[in-house]
């Protein structure tokens, strides 16, 4: 069975992963993957710590689903350096790494409904 883990920046501001647990959480209730949470940075548990503790648990594939809308330096730099010392200490755990958010038709509608739910707003 495979792992999955769901990839966020870490912040921090209280309750900043917030929406990425939730997430999470009804993934959890849709699939029979297991499903855990990590962070880039300054949250824990960090993505190290997670993979670890998945290998450690007898997963031996993860799928990477990175939380990022923009193709930056963790994605293009950071993650895959992190992955290429696991895999070096853990040869056996295959990791796959999921498209991250980006651009998504999906993701035109959501804006859309937070531009209108402005636009009903008052301005104060």
């Amino acid at each position: 069975m495979n792992a999955v883990v769901v990839l966020g920046h870490g912040s921090r501001a209280p309750g900043a992963s917030e929406a990425m647990e939730r997430i999470a959480s009804i993934l959890r209730g849709r699939r029979g993957e297991r499903i855990e949470t990590a962070h880039m940075e300054i949250s824990e548990p960090s993505l190290v710590v997670v993979l670890e503790r998945l290998h450690a648990d007898g997963f031996r594939r993860v799928v990477l689903v990175p939380y990022f809308l923009h193709h930056g330096i963790h994605l293009r730099e950071d993650i895959p350096g992190i992955l290429d010392n696991v895999r070096s200490r853990l040869p056996d755990l295959e990791i796959v790494t999921a498209p991250h958010l980006g651009y998504d038709d999906a993701l035109v509608d959501v804006v859309e409904r937070r531009l209108e739910q402005a636009m009903a707003m008052e301005v104060r």
